[in-house]
């Protein structure tokens, strides 16, 4: 493809493009301790309901009163005790009393249960004070009060954390359907790169894009493959796409190679191949150099080589379509308000910029600003086009990096 031949968008139209051409993935069963962070397939409902009996709530004695009489019993006749984890079996008889512990199973007949301070045991006896048989107030959570049988406990395509898994086994679940893992297969391109520090020749530089893009695909529930360096030239990477186009990733990455260079071939070899190329530019910086297509069935991006633009475009686009192919809820990147602590002033605005910045809380108001040097950003802040100043207090939009938003 020429490179005057541009498909050109805005960054909204690209979110809109990438999920109209994402599928989502197959589901799969597994064990509830291993769902952590895992997105729910459907929605997922109680199997037994909470509590499962009839539940003491303070230690104390169970008394079965007999309601039809005018002549109302005290002191009831101790029969039994009931510790937590050993019901009683048979039905509470009116004038009777257990001795019952918190967390105790109420038996059938049951009334209500006394704590021990309102009551007074003497001779197999207990008498119970006159004010605690008319409470309403009766210490016995019912079975079902708090979480019905078939209730719906979470939806549909949220990621799992700790919590659900504690609230789902409470309920009777022990395997839960989830959204099967997208296998990603990420290569960086560039003649100069070398995998490691180690035998690193003078004009190498080490692929720290394989490290960044690992880390920030496994935040996302994507099982990264690393496919290593291909070099600029057109047979490795014509090896590169007929090994994506007759494999079974779901998505493929690309880092370096997009620019207008002799070198840059990413896009003409992908071309070459089959691939379709949707868009491959965005009115915005970073985004001039980028390319979203599909390969036969895998989702392809071909991102620049700059490890801050592969940041930011993961978290923007490449994250949000591997979260839609599993189904997750609610919009991507995740976006709120802040204020800006320091005055931006910018010569040239003529598209979206994204900026890496540090966004805290402070006295319950969000604060953002540029990201240090060494700072590993946690948001991207969004300057709009025209606008080339802002003032100590202004609000901008900022998107949330994956790391920040997990689980929201």
């Amino acid at each position: 493809m020429e490179n005057n031949d541009k498909k050109s968008c805005s960054l909204q139209k690209a979110h809109q493009i990438i999920f109209n051409n994402i599928e989502r993935i197959y589901n799969k069963i597994i064990l509830l301790k291993e769902a952590q962070q895992r997105i729910t397939f459907n929605d997922v409902v109680a199997v037994t309901p909470q509590p499962s009996f009839d539940e003491a709530t303070r230690d104390g004695y169970v008394i079965s009163l007999d309601l039809d009489s005018e002549v109302k019993t005290n002191p009831f006749q101790i029969i039994g005790e009931i510790p937590a984890g050993k019901p009683y079996l048979n039905t509470l008889l009116p004038g009777t009393a257990c001795r019952i512990m918190t967390g105790g199973c109420v038996p059938k007949g049951s009334s209500r249960v006394v704590p021990f301070e309102d009551c007074v045991e003497q001779n197999g006896t207990v008498v119970v004070a006159d004010r605690s048989l008319l409470t309403a107030q009766t210490f016995i959570k019912k079975t079902g009060s708090e979480i019905a049988g078939g209730e719906i406990l979470v939806p549909e395509g949220v990621a799992l954390q700790a919590g659900h898994l504690a609230l789902l086994a409470s309920c009777g679940i022990h395997s839960i359907a989830v959204a099967a893992r997208p296998l990603v297969g990420h290569v960086c391109t560039g003649s100069e790169l070398a995998a490691t520090s180690e035998g690193l020749e003078f004009g190498q530089k080490v692929s720290s894009n394989s490290f960044l893009i690992e880390g920030l695909l496994a935040s996302v529930g994507a099982r990264p493959v690393n496919m290593g360096i291909v070099r600029d030239t057109e047979q490795e990477l014509r090896d590169l796409f007929t090994k994506v186009s007759t494999g079974d990733l779901d998505v493929m990455i690309t880092t370096g190679g997009m620019g207008p260079g002799k070198y840059d071939l990413v896009e003409s070899m992908f071309v070459e191949a089959g691939g379709e190329v949707i868009f491959n530019t965005i009115a915005m910086r970073p985004g001039k150099s980028i390319l979203f297509g599909i390969l036969n069935r895998t989702v392809f991006f071909g991102l620049p080589g700059p490890p801050y633009a592969v940041r930011t475009l993961l978290n923007e686009l490449v994250s949000p379509a591997i979260l839609a192919m599993q189904g997750a809820k609610g919009s991507w990147p995740k976006m709120v308000e802040a204020h800006v602590q320091h005055q931006i002033n910018i010569k040239r605005n003529e598209v979206l910029r994204l900026k890496d910045a540090i966004l805290t809380l402070s006295k319950g108001k969000c604060l953002v600003r540029f990201a240090g040097r060494q700072e590993i950003p946690n948001c991207s802040m969004l300057l709009p086009p025209g606008q080339l100043h802002y003032s100590e207090g202004d609000l901008v939009e900022v998107h949330l990096t994956n790391e920040l938003c997990a689980g929201i």
